[in-house]
């Protein structure tokens, strides 16, 4: 009986490693091995025990293992094969470059070999390469060659793939690192593009099969391993292949046709079969990245690049889909469900093929942004578009505002002026500013400043101040908590630069500044309003000393004497809405009311939401942030009564989270009295509430059908002279001097709002921002008439 087990454990375990060391192996080797497998199983001792059985019912799900491996290997094969025979076929459709394109497939075959050896010599298998690169008896058939190229490829691809398994194991950065270095010497002793004195022809074939044969592996499995290997085989330029010293090609020779034709036609392949077989997105990118076969002439490319965008991001950006969705459906509806490692590849082939008249680019930026905080990928699409517009030949890489470092300040990334000949709807225009509003509406004010200085003639001069004041005063506010007041007398400086030249730019193009629709604050007002924001921030921080310097410096009287600071007050309660104002919530009927206090607790939750919703069927709403991904306010306000809750304290326990599913909750599900839930820019407001803590298992915010609505859209249709495309650049405070006669005061936007308590102004300021929404709601409706309601 011993004996018997001794036999069967050790049949088992040679079995399991032979089959564990599959996927490092040739695809010939692991046939052989598999087959021998099998002849092995079918003499097998019959099993005793039930620690055999166990045993056996292992064995035999390794030997399914063999099987699904052995087919998926020779799938694999096929596919690389018929890819590159289709590509060659089209490109020489009449057989006359049989000849050279077979030298070209051998010499191809030798590299691919001499890396597979390479990578096999780092790793601790013994084993060899087993595959002769020329045929049987010295013919030379392009089938068979091609067909062993194949085979070289995806063995050579498998080897690289153990080589960083066996040195990455197990996993680290220090690991990852060595994995990274070994890879490059591989590659770069066996592949040298820049000067290996090899045909160019052979070398672009032989990382082209390479690529082929990385792409057509299954993503859910090494996809790191896919990355890092594609990073280490593709050029990032196509003139590393096209251009070397030691083997030039000649622009229109028979060299560069075959390159680039095989190289499109495999483009054109994978990119109609990737979505359905999960092949790797990313390499299909770095292919067009090294050959530089896209451009939007390449009207049968484009449309391809066009369909993956609508498999990866939704029809909702795809130009020809009758069943597109309003964009504002998609808003407050379902969240996006995009695969974020497929996404960024995405859109490195947009910006490389330019399909700019099959998709909505502004919709894909704000998505890539906004959904996915692909920041970098929205950029490079952005830049590909302002080279098509202005026909910019230049292959220097342009400078990233995504990278650009925090100690550096904007203006170094600033590019040309207006150009006035140019129409002011083209795909450069709409890209870039979606950009633009988007790190707006997410309140990322310094990195919408650092886009609107680098988009500046595509962006516009009012996004670029609007940009530059709000990034000035988030400054100001944190270098004030700092206690580090030099400081601000450069972002004076740069909003005094920033509207010299807005001012110099509209006044050529013939626009009234004084007209402008968009951002917080009129231009012109600007500089004052920074240095008294500046002056209040340091007042309101007991900094009178550094407060005292810069209003010496500015030529402007700063004093704490009361009579003086209450004309200030004056002054500035007939240029803001206050909240004693007529017809503002804390003046009802010619009576005061108290400002709200903030809500944490179920019990006054429950009692002023009932309040809210028996003063008017319209509620606007508001959220202000905190440092995470949660909302630290949340303001509700019908036009006569507002509240603000404290949501940390609020969902921090069941209690408090019920409350807020019976009341907030339903709220945006439709659910209660309210007729219209309206915010403004608001998006990012609901993203945040839905990512708010919760106690609980199910969350007290709607996870779809919000129904709530962006108040933009509606103020564009009603006055369109007030702003642009679906109101998307439209500025609150703006928009309530041009409804209701005052601008809202936005010194507080940037304030702490984790802080508790909460200051008076931050109250004021939150209460009356909800306010404004419904008050301008009303008034829209009041005007122009129930077509006009949401």
């Amino acid at each position: 009986m011993f004996t018997l087990v001794v036999i069967q454990v050790l049949n088992a375990t040679i079995c399991l490693l032979l089959i564990e060391s599959a996927l490092s192996r040739p695809a010939a080797f692991v046939l052989k091995q598999a087959k021998g497998i099998q002849q092995t199983h079918r003499h097998q001792i019959k099993p005793v025990g039930k620690q055999l059985s166990k045993l056996n019912s292992r064995f035999c799900s390794l030997r399914n293992m063999a099987s699904l491996n052995i087919n998926a290997i020779a799938e694999d094969e096929t596919r690389v094969y018929d890819v590159l025979a289709k590509s060659l076929e089209r490109y020489n459709i009449d057989g006359t470059e049989n000849e050279f394109i077979i030298d070209t497939i051998e010499q191809s075959s030798l590299l691919i070999q001499r890396l597979g050896s390479e990578a096999l010599s780092h790793t601790t298998s013994n084993e060899t390469e087993e595959y002769d690169v020329a045929t049987d008896d010295g013919a030379r058939d392009l089938s068979s060659s091609l067909r062993s190229l194949s085979l070289l490829s995806l063995s050579t691809s498998r080897h690289l793939q153990s080589l960083i398994y066996q040195i990455n194991n197990p996993r680290s950065k220090k690991t990852s690192g060595n994995a990274w270095r070994t890879l490059q010497s591989v590659v770069n002793s066996s592949l040298d593009i820049k000067n290996a004195d090899v045909e160019s022809t052979a070398i672009a074939l032989s990382i082209l099969s390479l690529g082929i044969a990385i792409s057509t592996t299954d993503t859910d499995v090494g996809n790191a391993q896919q990355k890092m290997i594609a990073s280490a085989i593709f050029p990032n330029s196509p003139s590393h292949i096209f251009e070397r010293e030691t083997c030039k090609v000649e622009t229109g020779s028979k060299q560069e046709r075959l390159i680039k034709s095989v190289a499109r036609d495999t483009l054109l392949q994978l990119l109609g079969t990737v979505v359905e077989e999960n092949g790797s997105i990313d390499c299909i990118a770095r292919i067009e990245t090294a050959f530089g076969v896209g451009g939007e002439q390449d009207k049968e490319l484009c449309s391809a690049v066009a369909n993956l965008v609508k498999d990866i991001f939704g029809s909702g950006c795809y130009y020809f889909d009758s069943q597109n969705n309003d964009d504002e459906d998609e808003f407050f509806g379902t969240e996006l469900d995009i695969n974020k490692d497929k996404a960024s590849p995405t859109l490195a082939l947009v910006a490389q093929c330019r399909p700019w008249e099959f998709i909505k680019t502004d919709k894909l930026v704000r998505i890539a942004a906004a959904d996915l905080d692909l920041w970098y990928s929205a950029e490079l699409v952005c830049d590909a578009s302002v080279a098509s517009v202005t026909s910019n030949t230049n292959t220097e890489k342009n400078l990233m505002a995504t990278n650009y470092p925090k100690l550096k300040a904007s203006d170094k990334i600033s590019t040309q002026s207006i150009d006035s000949s140019l129409r002011q709807d083209t795909i450069a225009h709409l890209a870039t500013r979606a950009l633009i509003d988007t790190a707006l509406d997410l309140r990322l004010y310094r990195r919408a400043d650092l886009f609107a200085s680098k988009f500046y003639a595509f962006g516009g001069p009012e996004r670029f101040a609007e940009a530059r004041f709000l990034h000035a005063c988030e400054t100001i506010t944190k270098v004030v908590k700092r206690k580090q007041p030099q400081i601000i007398e450069k972002q004076i400086a740069r909003i005094d630069e920033c509207v010299a030249r807005v001012s110099e730019d509209l006044n050529l193009s013939g626009v009234d500044e004084h007209k402008i629709g968009i951002g917080e604050v009129p231009i012109e007002t600007m500089p004052q309003y920074i240095r008294d924001f500046a002056l209040r921030r340091l007042r309101t921080s007991n900094m009178s000393a550094a407060a005292s310097r810069l209003a010496n410096l500015w030529g402007m009287n700063y004093e704490e004497d009361p009579v003086v600071l209450a004309e200030e007050e004056k002054r500035r309660q007939l240029t803001y809405v206050q909240w004693n104002d007529e017809g503002s919530p804390g003046n009802i009927a010619g009576k005061s009311q108290p400002l709200p206090d903030l809500i944490s607790n179920a019990v006054d939750l429950a009692e002023e939401f009932k309040l809210l919703l028996q003063l008017g069927e319209t509620v606007g709403f508001d959220a202000e942030w905190g440092e995470d991904s949660g909302v630290a306010v949340l303001q509700l306000s019908t036009v006569s009564h507002s509240i603000l809750l404290d949501i940390p304290a609020l969902s921090s326990n069941d209690e408090g989270c019920r409350a807020l599913q019976a009341t907030v909750g339903q709220l945006f599900a439709g659910l209660t009295g309210a007729r219209y839930v309206i915010g403004f820019g608001c998006k990012e407001d609901i993203k945040r509430l839905r990512d708010s803590p919760c106690s609980r298992s199910v969350h007290w915010f709607p996870h779809n059908n919000c129904a709530a609505r962006d108040l933009r859209p509606l103020i564009a249709e009603a006055s369109p002279s007030l702003g642009g495309k679906g109101g998307q650049h439209l500025g609150l405070s703006r928009m309530t001097e041009s409804f209701l006669g005052k601008q809202l005061d936005k010194a507080e936007q940037c304030s702490d709002w984790c802080q508790r308590p909460l200051s008076t102004e931050q109250r004021e300021y939150a209460a009356l921002d909800a306010w404004a929404c419904a008050a301008i709601h009303a008034k829209i409706a009041k005007l122009i008439g129930e077509r006009y309601k949401v």
